[in-house]
């Protein structure tokens, strides 16, 4: 069990040593390493299923020459995703900052209609986007921010 973990990591630390910082972003580098260390120290049990999607996801990874930029493989981007789906609704883990990007969004929508009262207030419509938007944003940012603090505390943040 930690012996496959562990060698994974070695291999994903090894194949992102040139990296940059952004880069190791835009592969979910963090994420990956912190799923492999939950593996390792057994809070996470690993089953085939995880381990193929794991090794997928890292041996589909781009080789960087050092001074080169990196072309990103659409294939592997989408693996990555179907991962975090994966661990997300397997084991309940969730990437950082998930809530607050999810809930932010949905109170931008959700705040276009509660503009609407205070452009009609005003009597000019058109005003209702701009009233309404950052007010949903803002409930938003504090809603997600608030469940990510609580998955953090309850240790469910990858």
């Amino acid at each position: 069990m930690t012996n496959w973990a562990g060698e994974i990591k070695e291999y994903l630390i090894n194949k992102t040593v040139n990296f940059s910082i952004q880069e190791k972003e835009n592969i979910s580098y963090q994420y990956l390493y912190n799923l492999l260390v939950k593996i390792e120290n057994g809070i996470i049990i690993e089953n085939e299923e995880l381990k193929s999607k794991v090794e997928c996801v890292v041996n589909e990874m781009p080789n960087k020459i050092e001074g080169e930029r990196i072309s990103y493989n659409t294939k592997q981007l989408n693996n990555i995703t179907n991962l975090e789906t994966f661990v997300e609704e397997k084991y309940n883990l969730f990437k950082k900052g998930k809530f607050i990007k999810r809930y932010m969004l949905m109170g931008m929508t959700l705040g276009m209609p509660l503009g609407l009262p205070f452009g009609a207030a005003i009597g000019k419509i058109g005003l209702s986007l701009l009233i309404g938007m950052p007010i949903g944003m803002a409930i938003g940012l504090l809603i997600g921010n608030y469940k990510d603090k609580k998955t953090e505390i309850e240790n469910r943040i990858l």
